[in-house]
């Protein structure tokens, strides 16, 4: 083989479970080709996206928005930081409706917002319990051109204002003295990041091929007798070696006959035969994720859970058949519950959602969403169903789409039609 690169899967104690899986980057091409993109956003690009954002924000009669939350100030900035797990200090962007944006924050991240896009940066010596940031989102607030005295908040459905409620009331509060309202912003937020840009698209595209890769790779390094915790160590260098550059979703669980629980941290059960495995991550390229499973029998699996797998697998079909512009998530679902013959309210009360800036974005593909696709949306294509024995026992499956100006492109590698089955035995170098 050719340029030869390895897998660390030997460390933190499983060298002598899973040694070495060797392979090539000609033969990761094979499967799927490289995916070009560009980290962080050009100027351009975040320009198309606040013009956009700030047409919608004069529909709804928005003077001015107020945005907390990680996804929110990334999209209109490009502000990307890790330092976001950190819960001490708030940040906050005031984007007006036709003006630049204007950053608040503790003066520890100054340098930071200086490069990013807004027009100013307001800064306090964070943190200050009795004030913290407040004041400084007043002086913001003061800048903002007055029309219809609204202030839209991340206050809708899937959203989250990151800011602690004695101080959002505080805000609110001195904001009513002045004639100024917070209604819900969350809708023209949710609407406008909901159409991806092509370099949006790229970067979930780069991350679906690195855990599809990844996957791939996962038959032959999944042993019978391994736990749940080593399986996810396992899976999580695999994702990394082959480009996400985080994964900080990987749930690994498993179950006789199957499983029945897909959201849990993974635990210390060993595999055996005639288990089921399913692996549900959303890996990261430049902060942009992916979010798509795949199962795996210990051994030849079950009838009854051969045939839901099929089922699922033509529920996947009969969905993607019908992704295109003008469809409705609704109809997605419908596709599905037809293929799976369950009612409207049957599985897990969804089948799937939108994918970016987060694992999980709105809407949701249920019975009752009618929000009508278009291109550039990225969906997850999730369908489930409880297996014939019942028990609590199910087999979810996955995948990821783009919708395109004629119908659909896939951006994962498409699941395999039937269970692949785990080695028996220790793998050895391959």
């Amino acid at each position: 083989m050719r340029a030869p690169f390895l897998v660390a899967l030997a460390c933190h104690g499983l060298s002598s479970l899973l040694g070495a899986v060797a392979w090539t980057r000609e033969d990761d091409d094979s499967i799927m080709p490289p995916v070009q993109f560009a980290r962080g956003e050009t100027k351009e690009e975040l320009s198309n996206r606040v013009g956009r954002l700030q047409a919608r924000m004069r529909e709804e009669g928005l003077d001015a928005l107020l945005l907390t939350a990680e996804a929110n100030v990334r999209y209109v900035t490009g502000y990307h930081s890790p330092f976001w797990q950190s819960p001490t200090r708030p940040w906050f962007v005031v984007l007006p409706a036709d003006a630049a944006a204007i950053a608040v924050v503790p003066t520890i991240g100054a340098d930071a917002f200086a490069r990013a896009n807004v027009g100013e940066v307001i800064t306090w010596p964070a943190p200050r319990p009795h004030d913290d940031g407040v004041t400084e989102l007043m002086q913001a607030f003061g800048k903002v051109r007055k029309v219809t005295g609204k202030i839209g908040a991340e206050m809708s459905a899937e959203m989250v204002v990151r800011m602690p409620l004695l101080d959002f009331e505080r805000l609110r509060e001195q904001l009513a003295m002045q004639a100024w309202e917070i209604v819900d912003g969350g809708v023209a937020l949710k609407q406008t990041r909901l159409v991806k840009s092509p370099a949006e698209v790229a970067k979930v595209e780069a991350a679906c091929r690195a855990q599809s890769l990844a996957y791939e790779k996962l038959p032959r390094i999944i042993t019978e007798g391994m736990t749940e915790v080593e399986v996810c160590k396992a899976v999580k260098r695999l994702f990394l070696a082959h480009g996400s550059d985080d994964a900080p979703y990987v749930i690994c669980r498993s179950g006789a006959l199957s499983y029945s629980d897909i959201i849990g941290h993974p635990t210390e059960r060993t595999l055996q035969p005639g288990d089921m495995l399913v692996v549900d991550s959303g890996s990261q390229v430049d902060g942009y994720h992916c979010d798509f499973n795949r199962n795996f029998a210990v051994g030849p699996p079950a009838p009854e859970v051969r045939e839901a797998y099929d089922n699922l697998y033509k529920a996947t079909e009969a969905a993607l058949a019908i992704v295109r512009p003008g469809a409705t998530f609704r109809d997605l679902y419908n596709a599905m519950a037809t293929a799976l013959g369950i009612s409207g309210s049957g599985g897990v009360g969804r089948m799937g959602h939108s994918v970016g800036l987060q694992l999980t974005e709105w809407p949701s593909i249920h019975p009752i969403e009618t929000t009508a696709l278009e291109e550039g949306m990225i969906l997850s294509i999730e369908p489930s169903v409880e297996v014939a024995s019942g028990g609590g026992r199910f087999v979810v499956t996955e995948e990821n789409v783009l919708v395109t100006a004629t119908g659909h492109r896939l951006l994962t590698k498409r699941a395999p039609t039937s269970i692949p089955s785990v080695v028996a035995a220790p793998a050895q170098e391959l």
